[in-house]
């Protein structure tokens, strides 16, 4: 197990027990654990992650891998970032097949930070790439700071996001996550005075408007999720 949890190349180790589920109660245990008990893996299912910054998208993915691992299954995290470096590097030495096989081959591939900026052209071919080869054999989370209908724009290239998003949320569990973000409430716990803390608590709205406001992501792909 230590091996596979090394191979992952986390960023952090997370675990869904130091997860702060009352910070965000809006968050489902219930569905987290229920995807934390491995049944999208055994069905070469996906999960997609949608929210703010901040909310706990990469904790739980990652947690969710740790799960995996537990399980016995090999898992490989990347950000979005990293996948895109990881296929031009390569290119630029004719060594994209095993780039490839590098994110065909475990059981579950994370992939990060879809939505912080914009991707540099070529980068929703990689991504396609990836999804495409692992529809329905093998299974992929997914985070993102922005929604779905903005992939094209992210991408510079919106046929081939409506591909990606036409095969990843087929079969994809989709987890919606409004509200705070842990990163501001330690900040501000940190900095302001203790007397000051209570208003700290209050929930905050920043940021949280247009998630309120997004349709269901299901539309976007033109078929109905499970």
């Amino acid at each position: 197990m230590e091996r596979r949890t090394k191979a992952a190349d986390f960023r952090t180790l997370k675990t869904l027990e130091d997860f702060d589920w009352q910070f965000n109660p809006a968050i489902s245990r219930k569905q987290i654990y229920e995807l934390a008990a491995g049944g999208y893996l055994r069905e070469g299912k996906d999960v997609l992650f949608l929210g703010p910054p901040g909310v706990g998208k990469t904790h739980l993915a990652q947690a969710l891998g740790y799960e995996a691992i537990k399980q016995g299954k090999e898992v490989l995290y990347r950000s979005i970032f990293d996948l895109v470096r990881d296929f031009l590097k390569d290119e630029a030495f004719k060594q994209q097949d095993r780039t490839l096989r590098r994110y065909l081959k475990p059981d579950l591939v994370i992939i990060d930070d879809m939505g912080l900026k914009a991707l540099p052209k070529q980068s929703g071919e990689y991504l396609l790439e990836v999804v495409m080869r692992r529809y329905e054999n093998r299974s992929t989370i997914m985070t993102s700071n922005r929604p779905l209908e903005e992939w094209g724009k992210l991408l510079s290239d919106v046929p081939t996001a409506g591909a990606i998003l036409d095969r990843f949320l087929h079969h994809a569990t989709q987890v919606v996550i409004r509200g705070r973000s842990y990163r501001i409430k330690d900040s501000l716990s940190a900095s302001l005075p203790e007397e000051k803390n209570a208003k700290s608590k209050e929930p905050s709205t920043a940021g949280a408007a247009s998630w309120d406001s997004q349709p269901s992501p299901a539309h976007l792909s033109g078929r109905q999720t499970p």
